[in-house]
């Protein structure tokens, strides 16, 4: 939680200076963007894992890019994704988030996701709950909503980064199809790791994003492991639906 909240420290400060965030990179394509605040947040959530646990394997989005990373193994690993939501950061759109995850035999155990403008810090330990740390409540267990249908759901996609004729298909049409079932409504705020922890909360009814590992399209380990172990711990379920 230290690390997140000192990350999102440097977040905050740059969310108000007065000169607006440049661009610093692409990775899988023109608009997925990178920004030396991404790198800068990265580098300080490593040294601070690696002064704490210096053997801990570390995988990081910003050291990885759009790029295959190693198979996870049974080795303590940590994940990160700096800024989770890098475009909403750079057009000061308020839902970015930092995401920290802690893993054992390849599965997490803790997981942090916190989103500094809004100063919300959701948080799980595996056997242990949920929470969510803010001013205005303090700690707060989270619960998943128990809604099963989709004329009273409020469920969040996103459009990803493929523009390429098949991609643009494959989001439209997913978006027709649950738009004809009848869905109460659709939200597209950009952030995986708040995605995910707003159904931990319950303020969505179900998330879902399509993913390419072949193409390098869609979330990887570093956005959803945290977001998984706190909704699991606030009774949601997750599921890759393209594995069966």
């Amino acid at each position: 939680k230290r690390a997140a909240r000192e990350a999102g420290a440097v977040i905050k400060e740059a969310w108000w200076a007065s000169t607006r965030t440049a661009v610093k990179d692409t990775k899988s394509n023109a608009v997925d963007l990178v920004t030396e605040t991404d790198q800068k947040c990265e580098d300080l959530v490593k040294s601070i894992i690696q002064k704490e646990y210096p053997g801990d394997r570390i995988i990081g989005e910003e050291g990885s890019g759009s790029e295959k990373y190693d198979a996870l193994t049974a080795d303590p690993t940590w994940t990160i994704d700096p800024i989770d939501g890098t475009t909403n950061f750079v057009h000061r759109f308020p839902q970015s988030c930092v995401i920290i995850a802690y893993m054992e035999n390849q599965e997490p155990v803790v997981g942090v996701i916190y989103d500094p403008i809004a100063d919300e810090l959701f948080w799980a330990q595996k056997g242990v709950g949920a929470f969510l740390e803010n001013p205005a409540v303090g700690c707060a267990s989270l619960k998943a909503s128990p809604t099963q249908t989709l004329a009273k759901a409020v469920v969040s996609m996103e459009v990803g980064y493929g523009r390429d004729e098949a991609s643009v298909a494959l989001v439209t049409g997913a978006l027709a199809g649950i738009l004809k079932k009848g869905v109460r409504s659709i939200r597209m705020a950009g952030s995986t790791g708040l995605n995910m922890a707003y159904v931990a909360a319950g303020r969505l009814n179900a998330a879902f994003e399509h993913g390419d590992w072949e193409r390098g399209r869609g979330p990887k380990i570093w956005d959803f492991a945290a977001g998984k172990l706190i909704v699991a711990e606030a009774g949601g379920v997750t599921r890759d639906l393209g594995a069966g």
